[in-house]
């Protein structure tokens, strides 16, 4: 994994745990009216991260074929259902931050040079241009927060 992709996800990371130290009524307020919370994005992130982690990085080995991703809209529902089960948003952000870290150990002890696809698809992924998916996926959803929190 290139050093740049690794350390733009370890700074999302820290982007998301910097919330720890907001009150919660801040943090379980949507973005604007129909949007999600700071702390339901930070709930599909983690969750995100956590199918990764389960599903995708055992199968990251030379000409592996990895799982589809599930359909957006319905794992996006159930993310948002099971942080419902946190004690707070801390909690949370703490699940988060040792999902994201056990996700990055793994993906760094991968063999770099590895390719593999995603179902059916043909186009050949790396770990590190695997990775960039996920990081341009986390910038989206901090400009939101940004754009908010401005």
């Amino acid at each position: 994994m290139t050093t740049s992709t690794y350390e733009a996800y370890q700074y999302n990371l820290e982007f998301f745990y910097s919330f720890r130290t907001k009150e919660e009524s801040e943090l379980i307020k949507p973005l604007s009216i129909g949007k999600w919370s700071i702390k339901e994005i930070i709930g599909h992130i983690y969750f995100w991260d956590l199918f990764l982690l389960e599903n995708m990085v055992p199968e990251m080995k030379e000409n592996g074929v990895l799982p589809d991703f599930p359909n957006h809209d319905t794992y996006n529902e159930k993310a948002i259902e099971s942080i419902k089960t946190f004690e707070d948003s801390n909690v949370l952000i703490e699940e988060f931050v040792t999902t994201r870290n056990k996700l990055l150990d793994k993906i760094e002890n991968l063999d770099q040079e590895i390719t593999f696809t995603i179902g059916k698809k043909k186009r050949r992924y790396t770990p590190d241009s695997f990775l960039r998916m996920f990081v341009k996926h986390d910038i989206h959803h901090m400009k939101q927060i940004i754009s908010l929190t401005d």
